[in-house]
């Protein structure tokens, strides 16, 4: 039987294949495998910052590592302790203790790429990141200039730059000065921790949580949509800012004006900034993207395959990975690039990123339920009518059989699941409802 350490050991090496190096090492080196059983894989990481990183990111590929490796399916989860963080990460202000963010040092303003689709919101990040100057003797300044504004607002389709830019704001503050107090997250966390706050009643309001941030760095604002408590915080806090010189950034799908659901004095107030748009690439910047990608790894595309691969998407992070793939499978195999090898990569990677895990945690996610919700025996149709529908999304989707469907499920008979599919089948062509549904959980689920 393995020690868990050498476990762990074989399924970062796994990870080699799938992760570059440089990647492995940043979100890696710290982790450990505290725990395996059947059902349940316990890994342990330096800090909440990291067990985010790697949910998000990676949560995918280690599932199937997982499952090459020790012939399970685990649930995954992260776990981290205070004693692992570093004293200096801990910043003590009169109202507030909170960890300093960490962001990914791959993502600067020396290496985001810019065209006509994106020039404007670089510029104008770099800008208000520069703006920031520090007096010692006192508290944070900001140097007085004609273009002066104190908040940016980044809006585009999602990959398309606007948590690179955030975070390389981040970084260069923090590489001007360690010392800088920022709060970074998304909109929807941010309200969450703040509402853990208030139920500890070690606080009254949000602008008491952020009364000692000298910037803030606010992610996918339109997650607030709807929530009208936060909403009045929020827009407190940004006149508070506003009125004290203190900058903010805040990034969302869609302009203000298009998010739903937002009351007019916020939606108002995000406007009073710079509003910068990233547009979606056209076909000559993603060729120059791949051509200086290429260059970066020290791979030479041809130039069918690199008009190829600038039509497969439109999403910036996921033709990354293509290019990352297509690397990998170089240095395995030692073949010569062409398009035929290139669809046939790009076909079984989105195959393979795609499993039952991520269909139930969409679903669960997109009926507002939890995902043991989703997998229980509850009877109610609140929660039976979405398990049906993620049970004929992973029949459709990855082709599962109803036996492994019904493992994944909560061990559920399979028959149970063929009557989930053939209900949803013949509901999806009758109701409206069912069929809106599937069809933007096949969108988010596809990326």
């Amino acid at each position: 039987m393995l020690k868990k350490k050498d476990t762990w050991n074989q399924i970062i090496t796994s990870l080699e294949s799938d992760i570059p190096k440089k990647e492995l090492e940043i979100w890696f080196s710290q982790t450990s495998l505290k725990k395996l059983e059947k059902d349940l894989a316990l890994i342990e990481v330096p800090n909440k910052f990291i067990a985010r990183w790697l949910t998000d990111n990676y949560l995918t590929k280690l599932q199937s590592a997982f499952k090459t490796n020790t012939k399970l399916q685990p649930e995954i989860r992260f776990i981290y302790t205070r004693t692992l963080i570093d004293q200096n990460e801990i910043l003590q202000g009169p109202s507030l203790l909170y960890l300093k963010p960490r962001f990914n040092p791959l993502w600067t303003f020396d290496n985001f790429i810019t065209e006509s689709n994106n020039r404007l919101a670089y510029s104008s990040a770099l800008e208000i990141a520069r703006k920031i100057s520090i007096n010692y003797d006192s508290l944070y300044i900001l140097k007085k200039t004609s273009n002066n504004y104190d908040s940016l607002y980044i809006f585009s389709k999602l990959s398309l730059g606007k948590t690179h830019l955030l975070n390389a704001i981040g970084n260069y503050l923090l590489n001007k000065d360690p010392l800088t107090k920022i709060i970074y997250n998304s909109a929807d966390q941010i309200e969450s921790d703040y509402l853990q706050t208030i139920k500890s009643q070690k606080l009254n309001s949000l602008t008491e949580y952020f009364n000692n941030i000298d910037f803030l760095i606010i992610d996918n604002i339109h997650l607030i949509s709807g929530h009208k408590k936060s909403q009045e915080e929020l827009t407190s806090l940004l006149n508070i800012f506003q009125k004290t010189k203190k900058k903010i950034v805040m990034a969302g799908k869609t302009p203000p004006s298009q998010i739903s659901d937002l009351l007019p004095q916020l939606r108002s107030r995000l406007g009073w900034g710079i509003i910068s748009e990233i547009k979606t690439p056209d076909q000559q910047t993603k060729m120059k993207i791949i051509n200086i990608k290429t260059k970066e790894q020290k791979l030479q595309f041809p130039d069918d395959v690199t008009f190829f691969l600038a039509n497969a998407t439109n999403d910036m992070k996921t033709l990354i990975k293509y290019m990352e793939n297509i690397k990998t499978y170089i240095s395995v195999y030692q073949r010569n690039i062409t398009i035929s090898m290139v669809k046939s990569i790009i076909k079984n990677r989105n195959k393979s990123k795609i499993s039952v895990r991520n269909i139930q945690k969409l679903t669960a996610q997109h009926f507002n339920i939890s995902l043991s919700d989703l997998l229980s025996n509850k009877k109610s149709r609140d929660f039976s009518y979405p398990r049906q529908i993620a049970m004929y999304l992973s029949k459709k989707i990855i082709g599962l059989s109803y036996k492994n469907i019904g493992f994944d499920f909560g061990n559920k008979n399979h028959s149970t699941v063929i009557y989930a599919v053939k209900k949803i089948e013949k509901e999806k062509d009758r109701k409206k409802r069912v069929l809106d549904d599937i069809n933007k959980l096949q969108n988010l689920i596809s990326g």
